[in-house]
């Protein structure tokens, strides 16, 4: 008997519904059965795009990651601005897009490393390659910034990179704790004003 086939459009539909049952019920609060209840998709028609839940939920994080690496590539090539300027710009609007949330969801990534990131090997795979996607473009502007002199030369780029990333994922933790996205507000000026200034 033949395979069902295949519709890009209900598995973009079950990635973008994954991304918002995720982000906030997390991968063990989420149930399959609520995922293709809440897509009206059989459940021998789910295993005809994923494997399991689990490479249902390592695509999630690819296709979420990479919506926001081409919004951020989006902004590098569109902004006339200024290295820090560019970060400014692109967190700024991350902020607006949390608020509109209600601070309820934070960064899916970011969770997901924290509840999965030692108990599945695939998600942690594709968590660390979508990182160092990020870590790149991050750092190239850094480094951008050092050769303009609006950021400080005396730490390597990278180094700095980490420590933003570091820096924004604890006080995104803080925002749901607080329900409050002046935490986030606070955060970028502090690394930007302050730590990466010449």
């Amino acid at each position: 008997m033949a395979r069902p086939r295949r519709s890009e459009s209900t598995r973009q539909e079950l990635l973008e519904l994954g991304v918002e049952l995720l982000s906030v019920n997390g991968y063990n609060g989420t149930g399959l059965k609520q995922i293709l209840d809440a897509a009206g998709v059989p459940k021998g028609s789910f295993y005809n795009y994923f494997a399991s839940k689990e490479a249902y939920a390592a695509e999630i994080i690819e296709f979420y990651m990479g919506n926001l690496l081409r919004m951020f590539d989006m902004v590098i090539d569109n902004h006339t601005g200024s290295p820090v300027q560019v970060i400014r710009f692109a967190y700024r609007n991350m902020i607006t897009h949390l608020e509109e949330g209600s601070c309820r969801k934070g960064c899916l990534m970011g969770n997901m490393v924290a509840e999965i990131a030692s108990s599945s090997e695939l998600c942690r795979e594709v968590m660390c390659t979508m990182y160092k996607g990020w870590r790149e473009r991050f750092t190239l502007l850094l480094e951008k910034g050092q050769q303009q002199g609006e950021v400080r030369n005396d730490m390597p780029a990278e180094t700095m990179t980490d420590l933003f990333w570091q820096q924004w994922e604890g006080a995104l933790l803080r925002m749901q704790l607080e329900g409050s996205t002046a935490v986030l507000e606070d955060s970028l000026e502090l690394t930007l004003d302050r730590l990466f200034r010449p």
